[in-house]
C-alpha cells in the first residue's frame, strides 16, 4: 500500500467509525422507539399468554440489539394466580424484526426464574400454530425456536430445587436439550422429549453422580398429586391427561433413608400411582439386587421389591438392622417384599411377603450351640471349656431359610444350619430386627462333637443312625439361649435303651434255641 492509499485510509477511518456508531446508534433508538411502548408491553404479554396457554403480566419492557435484536422484559409473571415468576425474560430475534415488527424465531432467555408447583396447564402452541396466527398490533410474536431458563428454583411441599434448563417447544411439548437440577450437594443431568406437558408424557434420561431417592419420591409425589402439575383436559371434554414419564436412569450413588446404594442403573416409569424400576441393578451391602423396585407415591410411599439377591455381607445388613456382627457370611437369594416407608424401622415392620436365602461362610454371634449340647449330652458341667476367653460364636458352613414375612417377623419350616460339628434342621420364627427368636428343631451330631458329648448318651439317642437331639433356640439376636430338652433326650435314651435289651434278649434266646 502506497503512502498516499494510507493518508486517504487515515482520513476515511474517523469517518468510517463515525458512520458505524451513527448507524448503530440509529439501529438502538429504532429498537426502543419500536420495542419499548407500552402498546407493545401489553401485546406481547398477550401473545406470549396465546402460545404458552396461560395468562401473561410484564412489568417493565426495554430493549438491546447485541449480539441480536432483544427484547427485555422486567417482572414477568405467568399463571392467574401467577405460579412462576421471572425477574428477566429476554425475547431475541433477527434485525427483520424492525422492518417487519414480527418476531419470527425467537429465543426466550429467563433468569431468576421461581415456579411453585402445581404448575397451571400449559399448552405449548405448535409452530404452525404458532406461526398461522393473526395476532396484529404494534408488535407480533409469531414463534418460539428455543427457551433457555437460568438459575430457576422450582418450589414443591416446601422443598427447592434449582436448576438450568435449555428447552425447544414442539408440538404440544418441548425437547430438553438440556437440563441440570440441583439439590444439597447432588447435581442431577436430564435429557429427552415431553411430548405433552398436560401430563405431562415423554422420555428421558437422568443421569447423577449421588440420587437422593427419598427427596426424589417426595417431589415427584407432590408433583404427581394436589402440590403438582394439574393435568388439562384434552378437546371435547375428555378426561385428563396423566403424566407418564419413561426415562433411563443411572447414578453412582444413591440414597434411601440411611441404605446407601452403588452404581444405580435401569428404566424408570413415573405415573400419578408410583415410580416402577424395572429392571434395576446397583450395588446393596457389598453384594448386587437385580430386578424390580417400585414406589407407590401418596401420604405413605409404599414399596414392592421383587428381586435375586448376590453376595451380600450379612455383617453389613445385622449393622443396618441394629444388631451388628449378630450374623455374618456371604447371603444370596430371591425377595419379594412389599410394605410402606423408606426408613430401616417402617421397612422391617411393615414389610411382608416371602424369600429365600442361603448364607455360606459365616458365624452366628454368641449363640454357644455346640458347648450347650456338649455339656447337656455328657450331663458333666465341665465337658465344655468355662474360660470367657473362649469364643461362643457358632461359625457354619451354610445357613438357609424359605420365609414367610409379615408384622415384622420372619417365620420358616425349613431352616438348617450346617457346621463341621452338626446339622440343625429347625422352625419357628424370628424378628427381622433381631429382637426376638423362638426356632425348636432337632441337631444331628458329628461323630467328634459326639465324641465330647458322651458316647453313652449319645448311643441311645440316635434317629436314622446319626446321634439327635432337640434344640430350642430363643432370646434375641444380641443375646440367643440354646436349650437342649434334657427331659426329651432321657426319654429317647430309655426307649432306645429298651429296644436294645429286647433285641439282645432276643438274639440270645433265638441263640440258645439253635444251639439246642
Amino acid at each position: 500500500m502506497s503512502d498516499c492509499e494510507n493518508v486517504m485510509l487515515k482520513r476515511a477511518l474517523p469517518a468510517i467509525l463515525l458512520a458505524f456508531v451513527a448507524i448503530t446508534g440509529g439501529v438502538y433508538f429504532w429498537a426502543r422507539a419500536v420495542f419499548t411502548q407500552d402498546n407493545v408491553r401489553v401485546a406481547l404479554a398477550g401473545r406470549l399468554a396465546e402460545v404458552l396457554g396461560q395468562p401473561v403480566a410484564i412489568g417493565s419492557i426495554g430493549a438491546a440489539i447485541y449480539p441480536r435484536v432483544t427484547v427485555n422484559l422486567s417482572d414477568v409473571a405467568i399463571g392467574e394466580p401467577a405460579r412462576i415468576t421471572i425477574g428477566r425474560l429476554q425475547v431475541g430475534t433477527n434485525l427483520r424484526a424492525l422492518l417487519s415488527r414480527r418476531i419470527e424465531h425467537a429465543d426466550l432467555r429467563l433468569t431468576g426464574a421461581r415456579v411453585e408447583l402445581p404448575l397451571p396447564a400449559f399448552s405449548f402452541a405448535s409452530r404452525e400454530r404458532q406461526e398461522s396466527g393473526s395476532a396484529t398490533g404494534p408488535v407480533e410474536l409469531v414463534s418460539i425456536d428455543e427457551i433457555v431458563l437460568s438459575d430457576v428454583q422450582i418450589v414443591s411441599g416446601g422443598r427447592t430445587l434449582s436448576g438450568d434448563f435449555a428447552l425447544v417447544p414442539q408440538g404440544k411439548g418441548v425437547v430438553i436439550r438440556e437440563a441440570t437440577l440441583h439439590a444439597d450437594s447432588a447435581s442431577i443431568k436430564i435429557t429427552g422429549q415431553i411430548t405433552d406437558l398436560a401430563g405431562p408424557l415423554g422420555e428421558l434420561s437422568v443421569s447423577a453422580g449421588q440420587l437422593n431417592l427419598d427427596e426424589l419420591l417426595v417431589f415427584v409425589s407432590e408433583f404427581a398429586g394436589d402440590a403438582g402439575m394439574t393435568a388439562a383436559a384434552a378437546p371435547g371434554g375428555a378426561p385428563p391427561v396423566p403424566m407418564n414419564i419413561a426415562m433411563s436412569l443411572a447414578a453412582e450413588r444413591a440414597k434411601i433413608g440411611a441404605l446407601g446404594l452403588d452404581r444405580l442403573s435401569g428404566n424408570a416409569r413415573i405415573t400419578p400411582d408410583a415410580i416402577t424400576l424395572e429392571p434395576v441393578g446397583f450395588g446393596l451391602f457389598g453384594g448386587k439386587y437385580a430386578g424390580a423396585l417400585r414406589f407407590s407415591l401418596g401420604k405413605a410411599t409404599g414399596f414392592h421389591m421383587a428381586a435375586a439377591l448376590s453376595d451380600i455381607d450379612m455383617a453389613a445388613v445385622m449393622k443396618f438392622a441394629g444388631s451388628p456382627d449378630a450374623i455374618t457370611g456371604r447371603l444370596s437369594g430371591n425377595v419379594d417384599l412389599a410394605g410402606t416407608g423408606v426408613d430401616a424401622a417402617s421397612v422391617l415392620k411393615s414389610a411382608k411377603g416371602t424369600s429365600r436365602v442361603d448364607i455360606t461362610n459365616g458365624t452366628v454371634k454368641n449363640l454357644g450351640l455346640v458347648r450347650t449340647i456338649v455339656v447337656a449330652g455328657s450331663g458333666r458341667s465341665d465337658a465344655a471349656p468355662q474360660s470367657s476367653d473362649v469364643s461362643r460364636d457358632e461359625p457354619f458352613s451354610r445357613l438357609g431359610a424359605t420365609l414367610a414375612i409379615l408384622n415384622g417377623d420372619a417365620s420358616t419350616s425349613d431352616l438348617r444350619f450346617e457346621s463341621s460339628d452338626l446339622v440343625l434342621s429347625a422352625s419357628g420364627y424370628f424378628g427381622l430386627d433381631g429382637s426376638d427368636i423362638n426356632l425348636k428343631g432337632q441337631a444331628q451330631l458329628s461323630d467328634e462333637l459326639a465324641a465330647r458329648a458322651g458316647r453313652d448318651l449319645v448311643r441311645y439317642t440316635q434317629e436314622q443312625g446319626r446321634p439327635t437331639l432337640p434344640v430350642t433356640i430363643t432370646g434375641s439376636a444380641d443375646d440367643p439361649k440354646v436349650f437342649v430338652d434334657v427331659a426329651a433326650v432321657l426319654r429317647r435314651a430309655i426307649t432306645n435303651r429298651a429296644k436294645e435289651e429286647v433285641q439282645g434278649e432276643i438274639k440270645r434266646r433265638l441263640g440258645g434255641l439253635f444251639q439246642k
